[in-house]
């Protein structure tokens, strides 16, 4: 007959397995952060999400557009001038920052000394 017994390893285990899972699940919709739709400007025919900034950027080499950002309506020459719009740091800090920073694996760290 076959022991029916968990070991305290095993059990250890599970529940680290089981706890990732949930947090790893949780992630993924806690946030409420949904990749935007693509813009919808004639002037830009080649779009690329940029995931780490939550925008996307005109891929057209044809567009006067070409390299820029778009966020709300607007495009951005530069990383830099998306990066410095209030508006844009609002959420980035809410919806991107968020989602990267939580999760399994975000906990602190520290170091001996």
């Amino acid at each position: 007959m076959m022991s029916s017994k968990i070991s305290l390893t095993q059990k250890v285990m599970l529940g680290i397995s089981g706890a990732a899972l949930a947090a790893t699940t949780a992630g993924c919709s806690s946030t409420g952060y949904a990749k935007p739709p693509k813009p919808n400007d004639s002037s830009c025919l080649d779009w690329d999400y940029d995931a780490s900034e939550g925008v996307y950027e005109c891929d057209d080499s044809s567009s006067s557009h070409h390299g820029s950002y778009y966020y709300n309506g607007k495009y951005y020459k530069t990383k830099n001038s998306l990066k410095s719009n209030s508006d844009y740091q609002s959420y980035h800090a809410q919806y991107i920052k968020s989602k990267s920073s939580s999760g399994f694996g975000s906990g602190s760290s520290s170091s001996g000394g």
